[in-house]
């Protein structure tokens, strides 16, 4: 009965990842909204206009901008010429509704391995992500399943069989997420009992962040995972000191680390229970440091074999790497510990629910009371997680949820600990009875996010239906951020003025500033791709923010994922 309940887990998590995974990818389907006064352009005028063959440098990180747009005195008007016209409509042809995607296409992009060149020049997100990925696309290609060709004009005229390249990275995580399911059964039953590992799967499927990160083609849930298998790993080591446990628990820290750089937390396992192993009296000083010492070497030379072209440009390009960390470091810092610490909480709940968060902390501190050192390999470094949340956490936006997933499944693990436990005798049903409704609760809200996946799968979503409404609108468009599929829908950019703010106070400012002769009108519209309207500063408020489009189909905001976003729109005078 255990092995078909686990079994009936496995196959619910795999509907609801597999449920939608096709959501948001590049399609035709956008030129009703980019083409509205003509022919689509071809992908050949797309490609020579854009001047895709001038994208690429060996000193420049996947993911930095060829030449960044400086908005920081003045709006910038983005669609003077139909070269910048063809660079958006790229985007358009080419990314995802999700911003992030795309830099692991722009990675195996810039590998050439037919001169031996694998070296993606993307290095946050690690080589045990980038690398299996380009060779299931390419093992999908060599079976029929995609058409893999090293031209982009094809792929300009085809955005469709482009987006089976994010299917098959989607798939790559799905696949690591069914081991999460695993990992966390075997996890709560080892601290508990079958029970509470059945009930820990059970939620790690359903919360709300697990499910966001099942849809999309990044590797903060493949990395969780491996940190989860690495305190599996670690438990095994702490009670029974053999060998292959220790050797699994050094690979695993490796790879997490080899899989995306913010599991760098886990390495704190490897001293750990050698900390516990001498709390136990099971093992010496000595030994301890010197596995301590081998350990994270190993895990390490993990990493350097999973990444090999960090060391290697360590050496030979070493400003590439400077390119593509800093352009990474640059959205991290540490400030604000208080609106972090503020922002972990909220995140936490939008990620794993109220119920999670507050029965979680309670569970935990009962299990560190209770089972002090079996528990300290999944609490230690769950801490640190929440620490590094904390410390560049302030001002982040809600899709930064995604770097608790591992947090965020060590409270489910506590909450499964305590709500299975037989508190009385012939009073199991009131832990029954608590089981259910979190099951409920957390349900509830990890379906919000399927169902946003689920209709932003077809052309009738939000952004595609606030296009129809604002092809109906005269005048130019104002943006707070560069034209993409992500951030703004599909609007006719050769035929249509587009302007880039600063701010919303900046647009705000001149539109009721009294326009010079000679100056170009200030858009009357500015719309933002974002759950809530931007934050205003201390100016006069205009008309209010309304909701594109406004029909009678609004969906519940899944903040952490970019699915069926809601387009926020603004306007500066009454009008239609």
């Amino acid at each position: 009965m255990k092995q078909l309940t686990l079994a009936a887990i496995l196959l619910l998590y795999a509907a609801v990842s597999i449920a939608g995974i096709g959501w948001g990818l590049p399609s035709r389907d956008v030129d009703r909204g980019l083409f509205t006064r003509g022919e689509p352009w071809t992908g050949e005028r797309i490609a020579r206009l854009a001047g895709t063959h001038q994208k690429s440098s060996p000193t420049r990180g996947a993911d930095v901008d060829v030449d960044p747009l400086d908005t920081t005195d003045r709006p910038i008007l983005l669609t003077k010429t139909d070269e910048q016209a063809a660079a958006i409509y790229l985007r358009y042809r080419l990314y995802t509704h999700q911003p992030d995607e795309m830099i692991t296409m722009m990675a195996l992009a810039q590998m050439h391995p037919g001169n031996w060149d694998f070296d993606p020049r993307l290095y946050q997100y690690g080589g045990l992500f980038i690398y299996p990925v380009g060779g299931l696309i390419k093992f999908c290609g060599l079976v029929g399943l995609i058409e893999v060709r090293s031209d982009l004009t094809y792929y300009l005229d085809h955005p469709d069989e482009f987006g089976r390249f994010y299917i098959a990275a989607r798939a790559y995580v799905v696949a690591w997420g069914l081991i999460g399911v695993l990992v966390m059964y075997l996890i709560a039953r080892r601290l508990a009992n079958y029970q509470a590992g059945l009930f820990g799967a059970l939620l790690f499927v359903l919360l709300p962040v697990v499910i966001c990160m099942s849809h999309e083609a990044k590797p903060h849930l493949p990395g969780a995972v491996l940190m989860l298998l690495a305190v599996l790993f670690a438990m095994h080591y702490a009670d029974t000191g053999k060998r292959r446990h220790w050797l699994a628990l050094c690979l695993a820290c490796g790879a997490a680390f080899g899989m995306v750089l913010s599991s760098l937390p886990i390495f704190v396992l490897i001293p750990l229970v050698e900390i516990i192993r001498i709390g136990r009296k099971d093992t010496a000083w000595a030994h301890a440091l010197r596995r301590t010492v081998v350990g994270v070497a190993l895990a390490v030379a993990v990493y350097a074999v999973t990444n090999p072209y960090i060391p290697i440009n360590l050496i030979a390009n070493r400003e590439v790497l400077r390119s593509n960390f800093g352009n990474s470091l640059a959205m991290y810092e540490i400030d604000r510990l208080g609106e972090g610490f503020l922002r972990m909480l909220a995140l936490t709940v939008e990620g794993a629910t109220w119920p999670i968060l507050l029965v979680g902390i309670a569970a935990t501190i009962w299990l560190v009371r209770s089972q002090r050192w079996s528990a300290a390999p999944l609490v230690v470094p769950a801490g640190l997680i929440f620490v590094q949340f904390v410390l560049i956490g302030a001002g982040k936006p809600a899709e930064y949820g995604r770097f608790g997933v591992f947090a965020d499944a060590a409270l489910v693990v506590a909450t499964a600990f305590a709500l299975t436990r037989k508190w009385r005798r012939r009073r199991e049903w009131i832990n029954g009875l608590a089981a259910a409704a979190v099951v409920v609760w957390v349900g509830l809200f990890g379906f919000h996010y399927l169902h946003n996946f689920l209709a932003d799968s077809g052309p009738d979503n939000t952004r595609h239906r606030a296009a129809e409404r604002l092809a109906a609108l005269d005048g130019p468009i104002g943006l707070l951020a560069e034209p993409a599929p992500y951030c703004c829908p599909p609007l006719d950019f050769a035929h249509r003025e587009v302007w880039l703010f600063p701010s919303v106070d900046d647009w705000t400012r001149r539109v009721q500033a009294t326009p010079a002769d000679d100056s170009p009108a200030t858009p009357r519209i500015l719309i933002a791709t974002r759950d809530h309207p931007p934050v205003e500063g201390n100016g006069p408020t205009l008309d209010r923010w309304a909701l594109l489009p406004d029909d009678d189909r609004p969906s519940k905001p899944s903040p952490i994922s970019w699915a069926n976003k809601p387009i926020c729109a603004r306007q500066s005078a009454p009008g239609p």
